[in-house]
Protein backbone atom coordinates (compact mmCIF):
# COMPACT_ATOMS: atom_id res chain seq x y z
CA UNK A 1 0.00 0.00 0.00
CA UNK A 2 1.55 3.23 -1.18
CA UNK A 3 0.65 6.62 0.33
CA UNK A 4 1.24 10.01 -1.06
CA UNK A 5 0.26 14.05 -0.62
CA UNK A 6 0.96 16.38 -3.28
CA UNK A 7 0.23 20.07 -3.06
CA UNK A 8 -2.04 21.59 -6.23
CA UNK A 9 -2.04 25.34 -5.83
CA UNK A 10 -5.16 25.88 -2.96
CA UNK A 11 -6.04 21.98 -2.55
CA UNK A 12 -3.85 18.95 -1.18
CA UNK A 13 -4.48 15.48 -2.79
CA UNK A 14 -4.05 12.63 -0.17
CA UNK A 15 -3.59 9.07 -2.38
CA UNK A 16 -3.52 5.68 -1.58
CA UNK A 17 -2.98 3.52 -4.18
CA UNK A 18 -3.02 -0.10 -3.28
CA UNK A 19 -3.45 -3.29 -5.59
CA UNK A 20 -7.31 -2.90 -6.81
CA UNK A 21 -7.74 0.29 -6.66
CA UNK A 22 -6.45 4.05 -6.37
CA UNK A 23 -8.18 6.53 -3.70
CA UNK A 24 -7.61 10.00 -3.60
CA UNK A 25 -9.21 12.76 -0.51
CA UNK A 26 -8.86 15.99 -2.77
CA UNK A 27 -8.47 18.83 0.16
CA UNK A 28 -9.22 22.53 -0.70
CA UNK A 29 -8.09 23.97 2.51
CA UNK A 30 -9.29 27.72 1.26
CA UNK A 31 -13.03 26.38 1.36
CA UNK A 32 -12.62 25.05 4.43
CA UNK A 33 -13.50 26.75 7.67
CA UNK A 34 -12.12 24.77 10.12
CA UNK A 35 -15.49 23.58 11.57
CA UNK A 36 -13.90 20.31 13.14
CA UNK A 37 -16.95 18.12 12.22
CA UNK A 38 -14.71 15.92 9.85
CA UNK A 39 -12.19 15.43 12.85
CA UNK A 40 -15.17 14.02 14.94
CA UNK A 41 -16.26 12.21 12.14
CA UNK A 42 -12.94 10.32 11.22
CA UNK A 43 -12.78 6.78 12.45
CA UNK A 44 -9.26 6.51 12.84
CA UNK A 45 -8.23 10.41 14.45
CA UNK A 46 -6.13 10.93 11.40
CA UNK A 47 -7.43 14.70 11.09
CA UNK A 48 -6.47 17.51 13.64
CA UNK A 49 -7.74 20.85 14.09
CA UNK A 50 -4.88 23.82 13.59
CA UNK A 51 -4.75 27.44 14.57
CA UNK A 52 -8.27 28.55 13.27
CA UNK A 53 -8.35 31.63 14.76
CA UNK A 54 -4.90 33.00 13.59
CA UNK A 55 -6.45 31.32 10.21
CA UNK A 56 -9.62 33.78 10.62
CA UNK A 57 -7.07 36.45 11.01
CA UNK A 58 -5.46 35.86 7.78
CA UNK A 59 -2.70 33.17 8.38
CA UNK A 60 -2.49 31.19 5.05
CA UNK A 61 -2.76 27.64 6.20
CA UNK A 62 -4.35 24.78 5.89
CA UNK A 63 -7.49 24.79 8.77
CA UNK A 64 -6.84 20.96 9.41
CA UNK A 65 -4.19 18.51 8.96
CA UNK A 66 -4.55 15.04 7.67
CA UNK A 67 -2.39 12.49 8.91
CA UNK A 68 -2.45 9.96 5.35
CA UNK A 69 -0.26 7.49 6.80
CA UNK A 70 -2.84 7.05 9.32
CA UNK A 71 -5.86 7.31 6.87
CA UNK A 72 -7.88 4.71 5.64
CA UNK A 73 -9.48 6.70 2.70
CA UNK A 74 -12.55 5.67 3.47
CA UNK A 75 -14.47 9.14 2.68
CA UNK A 76 -16.60 9.56 5.94
CA UNK A 77 -14.69 13.16 6.06
CA UNK A 78 -15.85 13.87 3.00
CA UNK A 79 -19.06 12.68 3.34
CA UNK A 80 -20.29 14.82 6.66
CA UNK A 81 -18.29 18.21 5.54
CA UNK A 82 -20.68 20.75 5.65
CA UNK A 83 -18.57 23.57 3.44
CA UNK A 84 -17.62 21.01 0.38
CA UNK A 85 -14.17 21.72 1.03
CA UNK A 86 -13.19 17.95 -0.06
CA UNK A 87 -13.75 15.38 -2.57
CA UNK A 88 -13.22 12.05 -2.65
CA UNK A 89 -12.04 9.95 -5.77
CA UNK A 90 -11.88 6.53 -6.70
CA UNK A 91 -10.14 5.27 -9.78
CA UNK A 92 -10.27 8.54 -11.25
CA UNK A 93 -14.29 8.18 -10.71
CA UNK A 94 -15.28 11.64 -8.27
CA UNK A 95 -17.85 9.71 -5.98
CA UNK A 96 -21.04 11.91 -5.24
CA UNK A 97 -22.37 12.40 -1.90
CA UNK A 98 -25.24 10.14 -2.01
CA UNK A 99 -23.56 7.16 -3.30
CA UNK A 100 -21.56 6.58 0.34
CA UNK A 101 -22.91 4.81 3.11
CA UNK A 102 -24.44 7.84 4.62
CA UNK A 103 -24.06 11.41 4.34
CA UNK A 104 -24.92 15.00 5.46
CA UNK A 105 -28.48 15.62 4.38
CA UNK A 106 -29.98 19.06 3.58
CA UNK A 107 -32.32 19.92 0.90
CA UNK A 108 -32.99 23.39 -1.44
CA UNK A 109 -36.16 23.39 -3.19
CA UNK A 110 -37.37 25.95 -5.61
CA UNK A 111 -40.89 26.78 -5.08
CA UNK A 112 -43.54 28.20 -7.43
CA UNK A 113 -44.02 31.30 -5.91
CA UNK A 114 -40.36 32.40 -7.43
CA UNK A 115 -40.35 34.85 -9.63
CA UNK A 116 -36.71 34.24 -11.42
CA UNK A 117 -34.82 37.83 -9.92
CA UNK A 118 -31.85 38.91 -8.92
CA UNK A 119 -31.41 38.66 -5.24
CA UNK A 120 -30.80 34.62 -4.30
CA UNK A 121 -28.04 34.26 -6.49
CA UNK A 122 -26.45 37.65 -5.77
CA UNK A 123 -26.28 36.63 -1.77
CA UNK A 124 -25.68 32.95 -2.50
CA UNK A 125 -21.80 32.45 -0.75
CA UNK A 126 -21.13 29.05 -3.11
CA UNK A 127 -22.54 30.20 -6.07
CA UNK A 128 -25.07 27.80 -5.74
CA UNK A 129 -27.67 29.55 -7.93
CA UNK A 130 -27.45 30.62 -11.15
CA UNK A 131 -29.99 33.04 -13.18
CA UNK A 132 -30.07 32.01 -16.70
CA UNK A 133 -31.15 35.26 -18.77
CA UNK A 134 -32.66 34.05 -21.90
CA UNK A 135 -33.32 37.64 -23.27
CA UNK A 136 -32.42 41.29 -22.52
CA UNK A 137 -34.27 44.54 -23.63
CA UNK A 138 -31.11 44.58 -25.99
CA UNK A 139 -31.79 41.91 -27.62
CA UNK A 140 -35.01 43.53 -28.92
CA UNK A 141 -34.24 46.06 -32.53
CA UNK A 142 -36.99 47.97 -31.92
CA UNK A 143 -36.89 51.11 -30.19
CA UNK A 144 -39.42 53.77 -29.38
CA UNK A 145 -38.06 57.39 -30.51
CA UNK A 146 -40.85 59.11 -28.43
CA UNK A 147 -40.35 61.41 -25.14
CA UNK A 148 -42.10 59.56 -22.00
CA UNK A 149 -41.72 59.48 -18.46
CA UNK A 150 -40.76 55.96 -15.99
CA UNK A 151 -41.60 56.30 -12.22
CA UNK A 152 -40.83 53.61 -9.72
CA UNK A 153 -42.72 53.57 -6.44
CA UNK A 154 -40.74 52.71 -3.74
CA UNK A 155 -43.85 51.69 -1.67
CA UNK A 156 -43.97 48.97 -3.74
CA UNK A 157 -40.69 48.03 -5.01
CA UNK A 158 -39.02 44.89 -3.05
CA UNK A 159 -35.83 45.82 -4.92
CA UNK A 160 -35.68 42.09 -6.78
CA UNK A 161 -33.40 43.73 -9.30
CA UNK A 162 -35.42 42.28 -12.34
CA UNK A 163 -35.46 45.69 -14.09
CA UNK A 164 -31.50 46.14 -13.80
CA UNK A 165 -30.90 42.69 -15.19
CA UNK A 166 -32.93 43.28 -18.21
CA UNK A 167 -32.57 46.90 -19.18
CA UNK A 168 -29.46 49.19 -19.33
CA UNK A 169 -31.68 51.94 -18.20
CA UNK A 170 -32.18 50.76 -14.99
CA UNK A 171 -29.01 51.70 -12.40
CA UNK A 172 -28.92 49.94 -8.78
CA UNK A 173 -26.90 50.88 -5.67
CA UNK A 174 -25.22 48.11 -4.44
CA UNK A 175 -26.28 47.29 -1.05
CA UNK A 176 -24.71 44.38 1.48
CA UNK A 177 -25.78 41.45 3.56
CA UNK A 178 -29.08 39.83 2.17
CA UNK A 179 -30.10 42.84 0.42
CA UNK A 180 -28.06 43.28 -2.76
CA UNK A 181 -29.79 46.16 -3.78
CA UNK A 182 -30.39 49.85 -1.64
CA UNK A 183 -32.31 51.47 -4.48
CA UNK A 184 -32.82 51.47 -8.25
CA UNK A 185 -32.53 54.09 -10.55
CA UNK A 186 -33.28 54.72 -13.78
CA UNK A 187 -31.22 56.67 -16.45
CA UNK A 188 -33.31 57.88 -18.88
CA UNK A 189 -31.35 59.01 -21.48
CA UNK A 190 -31.09 55.29 -21.63
CA UNK A 191 -35.07 54.64 -21.58
CA UNK A 192 -36.92 54.81 -25.14
CA UNK A 193 -40.34 54.02 -22.92
CA UNK A 194 -41.17 51.02 -24.37
CA UNK A 195 -43.06 49.80 -21.02
CA UNK A 196 -41.52 46.08 -21.35
CA UNK A 197 -40.11 46.90 -17.39
CA UNK A 198 -43.74 47.87 -16.35
CA UNK A 199 -44.73 44.29 -17.41
CA UNK A 200 -42.01 42.18 -16.34
CA UNK A 201 -42.07 44.28 -12.63
CA UNK A 202 -43.97 41.33 -10.12
CA UNK A 203 -44.88 44.16 -7.83
CA UNK A 204 -46.42 46.91 -10.40
CA UNK A 205 -43.93 49.03 -8.85
CA UNK A 206 -42.73 50.91 -12.35
CA UNK A 207 -45.28 53.15 -13.99
CA UNK A 208 -44.27 54.15 -17.86
CA UNK A 209 -45.99 56.89 -20.15
CA UNK A 210 -45.02 55.70 -23.68
CA UNK A 211 -45.80 52.92 -26.14
CA UNK A 212 -45.90 49.46 -25.72
CA UNK A 213 -43.28 47.27 -28.56
CA UNK A 214 -44.45 43.81 -27.68
CA UNK A 215 -47.39 42.32 -26.56
CA UNK A 216 -46.06 39.94 -24.32
CA UNK A 217 -42.49 38.72 -24.10
CA UNK A 218 -41.59 35.05 -23.35
CA UNK A 219 -39.53 34.18 -19.59
CA UNK A 220 -36.46 35.97 -19.61
CA UNK A 221 -34.60 34.11 -17.12
CA UNK A 222 -34.63 31.25 -14.77
CA UNK A 223 -32.97 30.39 -11.81
CA UNK A 224 -31.43 27.64 -11.67
CA UNK A 225 -30.27 26.13 -8.32
CA UNK A 226 -27.09 23.77 -8.15
CA UNK A 227 -27.86 21.46 -5.03
CA UNK A 228 -24.30 20.04 -5.27
CA UNK A 229 -22.90 23.25 -4.76
CA UNK A 230 -25.54 24.26 -1.71
CA UNK A 231 -24.28 23.92 1.94
CA UNK A 232 -28.00 24.39 2.99
CA UNK A 233 -27.67 27.79 5.14
CA UNK A 234 -30.84 29.48 4.00
CA UNK A 235 -29.73 32.88 3.45
CA UNK A 236 -32.01 32.82 -0.07
CA UNK A 237 -35.02 31.72 1.76
CA UNK A 238 -34.42 34.40 4.14
CA UNK A 239 -33.96 36.96 1.39
CA UNK A 240 -36.83 35.73 -0.94
CA UNK A 241 -39.00 38.59 -0.98
CA UNK A 242 -41.65 35.82 -2.41
CA UNK A 243 -41.28 32.70 -0.52
CA UNK A 244 -39.90 31.34 -3.55
CA UNK A 245 -37.51 28.85 -2.03
CA UNK A 246 -37.35 26.16 0.64
CA UNK A 247 -34.22 25.43 2.92
CA UNK A 248 -34.29 22.29 5.44
CA UNK A 249 -30.78 22.60 7.13
CA UNK A 250 -29.19 19.27 7.59
CA UNK A 251 -27.62 20.39 11.42
CA UNK A 252 -30.19 22.17 14.06
CA UNK A 253 -29.00 23.75 16.53
CA UNK A 254 -28.21 26.96 18.42
CA UNK A 255 -25.30 29.45 19.04
CA UNK A 256 -24.47 30.46 22.25
CA UNK A 257 -22.42 33.70 23.12
CA UNK A 258 -21.36 34.66 26.88
CA UNK A 259 -23.13 37.84 26.18
CA UNK A 260 -21.68 38.95 30.69
CA UNK A 261 -18.13 38.64 28.88
CA UNK A 262 -18.42 40.31 26.13
CA UNK A 263 -17.48 44.06 27.23
CA UNK A 264 -14.28 42.67 29.19
CA UNK A 265 -13.02 40.01 26.41
CA UNK A 266 -14.10 40.20 23.14
CA UNK A 267 -12.70 43.03 21.13
CA UNK A 268 -15.06 43.32 18.19
CA UNK A 269 -12.96 45.86 16.01
CA UNK A 270 -9.44 44.55 16.35
CA UNK A 271 -10.84 40.77 16.00
CA UNK A 272 -13.71 39.40 14.37
CA UNK A 273 -12.55 36.24 13.72
CA UNK A 274 -15.85 34.86 14.20
CA UNK A 275 -17.12 37.44 11.40
CA UNK A 276 -14.04 36.36 8.99
CA UNK A 277 -14.32 32.86 9.53
CA UNK A 278 -18.05 32.06 8.89
CA UNK A 279 -19.11 30.41 5.76
CA UNK A 280 -22.72 32.36 5.79
CA UNK A 281 -21.81 35.67 6.98
CA UNK A 282 -24.28 34.68 10.12
CA UNK A 283 -21.80 36.52 11.98
CA UNK A 284 -21.69 40.86 11.88
CA UNK A 285 -20.90 43.72 14.40
CA UNK A 286 -24.02 45.61 15.60
CA UNK A 287 -24.09 48.32 18.63
CA UNK A 288 -20.43 47.75 19.06
CA UNK A 289 -20.68 44.04 19.95
CA UNK A 290 -20.47 40.80 17.93
CA UNK A 291 -24.23 38.86 16.95
CA UNK A 292 -25.30 36.38 15.03
CA UNK A 293 -28.28 35.32 13.11
CA UNK A 294 -29.40 31.98 13.99
CA UNK A 295 -31.61 31.88 10.79
CA UNK A 296 -28.66 31.50 8.32
CA UNK A 297 -25.87 29.99 10.80
CA UNK A 298 -25.19 25.76 9.54
CA UNK A 299 -24.58 25.17 13.24
CA UNK A 300 -20.47 23.67 11.77
CA UNK A 301 -18.88 25.41 14.86
CA UNK A 302 -16.08 27.60 13.15
CA UNK A 303 -16.46 30.51 14.94
CA UNK A 304 -16.49 28.60 18.27
CA UNK A 305 -12.90 27.42 17.52
CA UNK A 306 -12.01 31.13 16.12
CA UNK A 307 -12.62 32.37 19.28
CA UNK A 308 -9.57 32.80 21.24
CA UNK A 309 -10.99 33.67 24.74
CA UNK A 310 -14.19 31.27 24.31
CA UNK A 311 -17.05 33.14 24.50
CA UNK A 312 -18.87 31.15 21.87
CA UNK A 313 -20.62 27.83 22.37
CA UNK A 314 -22.30 25.73 19.01
CA UNK A 315 -24.88 23.15 20.33
CA UNK A 316 -25.50 20.77 17.57
CA UNK A 317 -29.11 19.55 18.41
CA UNK A 318 -29.25 17.14 15.91
CA UNK A 319 -27.90 15.96 12.17
CA UNK A 320 -30.35 15.11 9.03
CA UNK A 321 -28.29 11.56 7.75
CA UNK A 322 -29.36 9.92 4.43
CA UNK A 323 -28.51 6.45 4.34
CA UNK A 324 -27.62 3.91 1.51
CA UNK A 325 -27.68 0.02 2.34
CA UNK A 326 -24.25 -1.20 3.22
CA UNK A 327 -22.21 -3.29 4.86
CA UNK A 328 -20.88 -0.67 6.33
CA UNK A 329 -23.62 1.93 7.17
CA UNK A 330 -24.01 1.50 11.03
CA UNK A 331 -20.14 1.93 11.41
CA UNK A 332 -20.77 5.42 9.15
CA UNK A 333 -23.72 6.17 11.80
CA UNK A 334 -21.48 6.06 14.62
CA UNK A 335 -19.93 9.65 12.85
CA UNK A 336 -23.16 11.07 13.59
CA UNK A 337 -23.02 10.16 17.49
CA UNK A 338 -19.18 11.31 17.31
CA UNK A 339 -20.11 14.67 15.86
CA UNK A 340 -23.04 15.58 18.17
CA UNK A 341 -21.24 14.88 21.49
CA UNK A 342 -17.89 16.45 20.03
CA UNK A 343 -15.73 13.21 20.82
CA UNK A 344 -12.89 11.16 19.05
CA UNK A 345 -13.45 8.18 17.57
CA UNK A 346 -12.83 5.14 20.58
CA UNK A 347 -11.46 7.11 23.08
CA UNK A 348 -13.51 5.35 25.54
CA UNK A 349 -12.65 2.04 24.09
CA UNK A 350 -8.75 2.88 24.56
CA UNK A 351 -9.30 4.17 27.71
CA UNK A 352 -10.91 1.16 29.11
CA UNK A 353 -8.26 -1.22 27.13
CA UNK A 354 -5.58 0.61 29.27
CA UNK A 355 -7.34 0.04 32.50
CA UNK A 356 -7.77 -3.96 31.37
CA UNK A 357 -4.77 -4.11 30.67
CA UNK A 358 -3.21 -2.72 34.39
CA UNK A 359 -5.93 -4.97 35.93
CA UNK A 360 -4.54 -8.31 33.50
CA UNK A 361 -1.31 -7.13 35.15
CA UNK A 362 -2.80 -6.93 38.96
CA UNK A 363 -4.48 -10.48 38.25
CA UNK A 364 -1.27 -11.94 37.66
CA UNK A 365 0.51 -10.66 40.20
CA UNK A 366 -2.49 -12.04 42.82
CA UNK A 367 -3.85 -9.38 43.86
CA UNK A 368 -7.47 -8.33 43.36
CA UNK A 369 -8.77 -4.97 40.72
CA UNK A 370 -10.20 -2.46 42.43
CA UNK A 371 -11.25 0.28 39.89
CA UNK A 372 -12.49 3.95 40.35
CA UNK A 373 -15.06 4.02 37.54
CA UNK A 374 -15.36 8.08 38.27
CA UNK A 375 -11.77 8.48 37.74
CA UNK A 376 -11.97 6.57 35.05
CA UNK A 377 -14.72 8.97 33.55
CA UNK A 378 -12.47 11.72 35.15
CA UNK A 379 -9.74 10.69 32.64
CA UNK A 380 -11.33 9.85 29.78
CA UNK A 381 -12.75 13.25 29.58
CA UNK A 382 -9.65 14.97 30.61
CA UNK A 383 -7.76 12.54 27.79
CA UNK A 384 -10.63 13.81 25.11
CA UNK A 385 -9.52 17.48 26.03
CA UNK A 386 -6.01 17.25 25.75
CA UNK A 387 -7.06 16.48 21.60
CA UNK A 388 -8.31 19.48 21.03
CA UNK A 389 -5.62 21.85 19.73
CA UNK A 390 -8.03 24.91 21.69
CA UNK A 391 -7.61 23.02 24.59
CA UNK A 392 -4.22 22.71 24.83
CA UNK A 393 -3.90 26.87 24.23
CA UNK A 394 -6.38 27.53 26.54
CA UNK A 395 -3.83 25.41 29.23
CA UNK A 396 -1.05 27.23 28.21
CA UNK A 397 -2.51 30.81 28.42
CA UNK A 398 -3.32 29.83 32.05
CA UNK A 399 0.25 29.30 32.88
Amino acid sequence: MERSVEVRGTELVFQQKGEVEVRKIIYDYKRCVGCGICVYACPVNAIELQQVHDIALGLDMPPIMIDHTKCVFCGICFAFCPVNALRFVIDDFEVPKGMTPAYLRGKVEKLENCVNCAICYRICPTKAIERRIKLRREDIPIRNDINGSIRIDEKKCRLCGICVEFCSAFRAVEGEGLKPFEKILVDESKCDYCKLCEDLCPNDAIEVEGKRIAERLPEIAEVVIEEEKCIFCGRCAKACPYDGVKVEKPIEGKVLVYEGLLKSKCDPIGCKACVHICPTEAWRIEEGKVAVDDEICIFCGACENACHVNLITVERRSINVETNETPWTKGWLKAVDRILKETLAEIEEFAEFEVRKEESKIIEAGGKPEIDEKLLRKLVEVEEKLKSPKFRRYVESSL
